[in-house]
């Protein structure tokens, strides 16, 4: 995972943000901005929803003044998570100052546990703040867990121009990104991951690869900015010919000529590596073959598998099938 510090030193220091370089803030003097880079990656999904703020005593840590409690209820995607940014708090402190705190719920959508690791910045405008800390949680494959964003604030004063100006961020710039802002009018900037109905078999001498699905979303690999993966789920059954030993199954087998005519070879971030013996099926969860592709990722597409490169491309099964 690709990481963007959550908690600097105090003082002026220059960073690279989404806009540009910018100077970053410490804790103890916080100016906070917002950030409008778009993401460029296939259709945004831009979600809005309502917020609304109360004030409140008796919050934790608020021993002079009131609590601002503001519902968020706004969801993104990113690098395997749906992530849902309930609400944010800014707490009051007895010395002037304030804090304010973010719940943030994780759902895996993964078969594996995962933890969002610190490719994470709270934007307040345009500038990243360094003072903000992060409790990111592991969550197993399927599961949901809470996580927390915590900041110190120099007043608890205008608080909810200082909410509005908030963005919660995962990814670099660099990367495919994705921000859900605190303010109602903020639009998330995410793309949710696309189920594709796509199914078929190709047979090649004693092994016949099934296509049982597919799926569509943004690359979150460092530097792939504009980038998707297109991963199919495969299935795999050896005849009774398969010889004594097995034989390999490999990622490099499968390659896809896209709409412009150009052959991609199935990537190896999701490998394929199976020893595969007569008369068995082996169907896990887990075995995709994953193409990153440019976007927009439209268009007809055929998927090749070839075993037998050395008796030439002939003997290669292909599938078509189109993404809409």
């Amino acid at each position: 995972m690709r990481s963007i510090p959550s908690v600097v030193a105090a003082g002026n220091r220059r960073i690279r943000t989404a806009a540009g370089t910018v100077a970053l803030v410490g804790a103890a003097a916080l100016v906070l901005t917002a950030c409008d880079d778009k993401a460029g990656i296939a259709t945004p999904t831009s979600a809005v929803a309502t917020t609304s703020s109360v004030v409140a005593n008796g919050q934790p840590g608020g021993k002079s003044g009131q609590s601002t409690v503001r519902a968020v209820g706004k969801t993104g995607w990113f690098d395997g998570f749906a992530i849902t940014v309930d609400k944010a708090t800014l707490v009051p402190d007895e010395y002037g100052g304030a804090k304010v705190l973010i719940d943030i719920t994780y759902k895996n959508t993964t078969l594996d546990n995962k933890t969002m690791g610190n490719n994470t910045s709270l934007l307040v405008d345009d500038e990243v703040d360094g003072g903000a800390s992060w409790d990111n949680p592991t969550v197993p494959g399927g599961g949901s867990a809470t996580g927390k964003v915590t900041t110190p604030v120099k007043s608890a004063k205008d608080a909810e121009h200082l909410l509005d100006t908030m963005t919660v961020v995962y990814g670099q710039a660099s990367d495919n990104q994705t921000k859900i802002p605190l303010s109602a009018a903020g639009k998330v900037e995410s793309v949710q991951p696309k189920t594709l109905p796509i199914t078929g078999t190709l047979v090649q001498g004693h092994t016949t690869i099934e296509v049982t699905g597919g799926k569509l979303e943004p690359s979150y690999a460092k530097n792939e900015r504009g980038k998707n993966e297109l991963a199919l789920h495969i299935k795999i059954t050896g005849g009774q010919g398969v010889p004594a030993g097995g034989a390999n199954i490999f990622t490099e087998y499968f390659s896809l000529k896209t709409p412009d005519g150009k052959t991609v070879v199935a990537d190896d971030r999701s490998p394929i590596n199976e020893l595969l013996d007569a008369g068995k099926t082996i169907d896990n969860p887990k075995n995709y073959v994953v193409f990153v592709l440019p976007t927009p990722t439209t268009g007809a597409y055929v998927l090749s598998y070839n075993s037998q490169k050395e008796e030439g491309a002939a003997t290669a099964p292909t599938l078509a099938f189109t993404v809409n």
